[in-house]
């Protein structure tokens, strides 16, 4: 307001008088210098609490311009493992931000088994398994057992948690004769006993078959007796001996190598006993023969029968 007045009474004199007259109206002894603008106090004025918030906000856009971590499409829900044998539970997760963003939790009871590369269980069948950089989190689990069956969840540590659900099926290899426990056949007649193995983790090294205890001898005195094999996902082994007898009547045993045998017991019948009798002597007993295999088998059978 001074300053406003003082430039008024500088333009009233301007006009009537000159300086001297001026000067003499209205001296400056009262006239305050204003302290020039300074850019730098007024960004040191920001508070501690706007620094955070700046902060805050731009760590925000930074999150925002980051690719949230994914699952592959590609994984499968399931997997089979064999009884005995190592499951691999594999999770692959794209843009993921740290090697710990990762988790393997366990179904049944919500136990976080693995973080990243590491293994948080006191069980030593399970193991973490990743490599620096790569996508794949895996979760190895030796000597399979049945309680290991059911729902195993992959965790990425996300906002919100993001999981991918996997069931891991146990199997347990099985053996069987079929027809058993009782197989009939009519005397003179083929005989083809028919032992598969199932869910076995590869094809076992040898399936012996036994009749009564005893080892089943390919060279023995009684002769006519062959054994066929088929190898796959599923093992078939063919017993077949030619014109039953009465003595052929008894127990066989199935025993692949290493599992658990299968068992099926034998009579052989007269011709009085056709009502009673189930045969395996016909040509469907063999349904997973060769080709070459079942012509054979049906020349034989037919030329017995």
């Amino acid at each position: 307001m001074l300053t406003f007045l003082y430039v008024l009474g500088l333009l009233t004199v301007s006009a009537c008088g000159g300086p001297e007259d001026v000067e003499a109206a209205y001296p400056l002894t009262e006239v305050t210098e204003l302290t020039p603008l300074d850019h730098t106090s007024l960004t040191g004025a920001l508070t501690a609490d706007d620094e955070d918030d700046e902060a805050e906000r731009l760590e925000d856009e930074e999150d925002e311009d980051e690719e949230e971590p994914y699952f592959d499409a590609s994984m499968s829900p399931t997997y089979t493992a064999y009884l005995g044998k190592t499951a691999t539970l594999t999770c692959i997760v794209h843009a993921a931000k740290s090697d710990k963003s990762v988790s393997w939790i366990r179904g049944r009871d919500l136990r976080i088994l693995t973080v990243g590369r590491y293994t948080y269980t006191t069980d030593l069948r399970f193991e973490a398994l990743h490599q620096q950089a790569s996508t794949e989190w895996t979760l190895r689990v030796k000597s399979v057992q049945l309680r290991d069956q059911g729902n195993y969840e992959c965790q990425i540590t996300t906002k919100p948690i993001r999981t991918f659900n996997v069931f891991l099926k146990v199997v347990e290899p099985t053996v069987e004769v079929l027809g058993a426990p009782d197989i009939y056949v009519n005397r003179a007649s083929m005989i083809n006993l028919t032992c598969i193995v199932h869910h076995a983790p590869y094809p076992p090294e040898a399936i012996t078959w036994f009749h009564n205890n005893h080892t089943i001898s390919y060279t023995s005195p009684r002769g006519g007796v062959s054994v066929v094999e088929e190898r796959g996902e599923t093992t078939t082994s063919f017993l077949l001996l030619q014109q039953a007898r009465a003595t052929d009547s008894g127990t066989f045993t199935c025993q692949p190598e290493g599992m658990e045998p299968a068992l099926a017991t034998l009579h052989v019948l007269d011709g009085e006993h056709q009502a009673a009798m189930q045969t395996n002597s016909s040509c469907v007993c063999a349904p997973r023969l060769s080709a070459f295999l079942v012509v054979a088998f049906i020349v034989t059978c037919c030329a017995v029968l």
